[in-house]
């Protein structure tokens, strides 16, 4: 079966709310947040090939073979070793790296299902379950974007409960170029054991109802502990809020930081007013992948 070469559009995502609960026996912690994928993408090229080769502009790892994206399309082959598992993939960056955006992490998954494409595998349901502990196995944040959308993420961040509830604000994402080292912020947080939020879905979808969110209902728990190191992410967050965002916060454990805006309109205003920064105008999309 000859498949010509096709380009996959990638999401990355936002946390409304994140708190780590415990550390777990595996070395994980256990956490909760509710993700929320927006429309700021890389793009993923694949060609079928002999071999497996992966590129990536610009690189983010010292060797190639260090790519997530290569560790997803060598999983893939591991499981599926009698499909076409040679190809060559593409990667252009967009999505900041080290950002708390999941770049890398929707780039493993969109690989996942670009190899399952390049077998004739259709992206659906059935598809995505099949691919659900590859996903696992490539990392934390990888079996979400697998179906975007909004969901409730828990476990290590593996275990996944769409919500299927429309966000209806405009989302400005800030990324201030700082790498925030994700295990130190782990290591500082100084958590030992927390209990879930019961009922976090229904406040979600009263927070939509009333287009209003109680901060300390969806509070990132890594604040604590990288504000204090990074002042300056503080400082950008009051701006945001003083942009008119009904919500800020900083998504996963940084640096990016976002505000929720009643519209389109009002988050180009806050843009300009964050000019000095790198920002991002982005919408909540539903669906995992845009394939062309």
């Amino acid at each position: 079966m000859h498949v010509p070469p096709f380009t996959v559009t990638t999401n990355s995502k936002i946390n409304l709310g994140l708190r780590v609960l415990g550390r777990r026996p595996d070395g994980f912690h256990d956490i909760e947040s509710i993700f929320v994928a927006i429309n700021l993408g890389d793009t993923i090229t694949v060609t079928a090939s002999d071999d497996l080769t992966v590129e990536c502009y610009p690189s983010v790892t010292q060797e190639p073979e260090q790519n997530i994206v290569h560790r997803a399309a060598c999983l893939y082959a591991e499981r599926f070793p009698n499909d076409r598992c040679g190809a060559k993939i593409t990667v252009n960056k967009r999505i900041p790296t080290g950002a708390g955006l999941g770049g890398g992490s929707g780039d493993a998954a969109a690989t996942l299902l670009a190899m399952a494409h390049l077998n004739g595998r259709p992206m659906s349901d059935q598809t995505r379950q099949l691919l659900e502990p590859l996903a696992a196995a490539c990392g934390s944040d990888v079996p979400f974007f697998l179906h975007s959308g909004v969901a409730l993420v828990t476990g290590r961040g593996e275990l996944v409960t769409p919500i299927d509830v429309p966000l209806p604000w405009t989302i400005l994402v800030v990324c201030p170029g700082i790498h925030v080292n994700t295990a130190l912020a782990y290591s500082t947080l100084g958590i030992t054991s927390a209990q879930p939020s019961p009922g976090l879905r229904g406040k979600l979808i009263h927070a939509i109802d009333n287009k209003s969110i109680n901060a300390t209902l969806f509070e990132n728990d890594f604040e604590r502990a990288v504000f204090p190191q990074y002042p300056v992410l503080a400082d950008i967050k009051q701006r945001l809020s003083d942009a008119g965002a009904a919500f800020a916060s900083m998504s996963g454990s940084g640096s990016s930081l976002y505000g929720l805006f009643d519209d389109a309109t009002k988050a180009a205003e806050a843009a300009e007013a964050l000019a000095d920064l790198q920002t991002y105008i982005c919408a909540p999309v539903t669906a995992s992948f845009r394939l062309t």
